[in-house]
């Protein structure tokens, strides 16, 4: 992977935790305290919308440049690639059950929320309570398998590179 290929898959993946860990942190527990559920869902909406936009559009940087780089490191590995096939299965398939939990969080429960509130749909406070203890669920899930991912993908780093000159 070539240096702004790096700094780019980088760059998403702390845009996607950051956002992430901020609405599990401070933007869900914040908007559960307040009492008035049609407030609730206009704080709610408000904080939402941006953060959908954000997650996803870092999954997809992240989808689009850790492919490139997958690409630039089989060729550079050649034959060699082969003894990285369980490691890149591992982190790919951790990728791949992140984006389901990040798309459930962002177009499974936060949009609905959005879509209700530009809507003007009625609030019904049980279920919205719901959809915030989901929300929380997913976010926290979602940082688990974004840590967890990083740490698989820094363990192809010494094997990938062993005896390979800096490039």
């Amino acid at each position: 992977m070539d240096a702004l290929t790096r700094w780019i898959h980088l760059l998403a993946t702390g845009v996607y935790l950051g956002a992430t860990l901020a609405v599990a942190l401070v933007f869900l527990p914040a908007a559960a305290a307040v009492e008035d559920p049609g407030l609730q869902r206009r704080v709610l909406a408000r904080g939402l919308r941006p953060y959908n936009v954000l997650s996803v559009g870092a999954l997809g940087v992240l989808v689009i440049s850790g492919a490139s780089g997958l690409t630039d490191f089989k060729a550079r590995l050649g034959p060699a690639f082969g003894q990285l096939l369980w490691p890149l299965v591992s982190k790919l398939s951790l990728a791949f059950v992140l984006i389901n939990v990040a798309t459930y969080l962002s177009f499974g429960l936060a949009h609905r929320l959005v879509r209700a509130e530009l809507g003007q749909l009625p609030v019904e406070a049980e279920k919205q309570a719901g959809m915030i203890r989901r929300m929380r669920s997913a976010a926290w899930l979602g940082v688990a398998l974004a840590a967890w991912t990083m740490w698989v993908g820094l363990g192809l780093i010494p094997q990938g590179v062993r005896g390979m000159p800096p490039g």
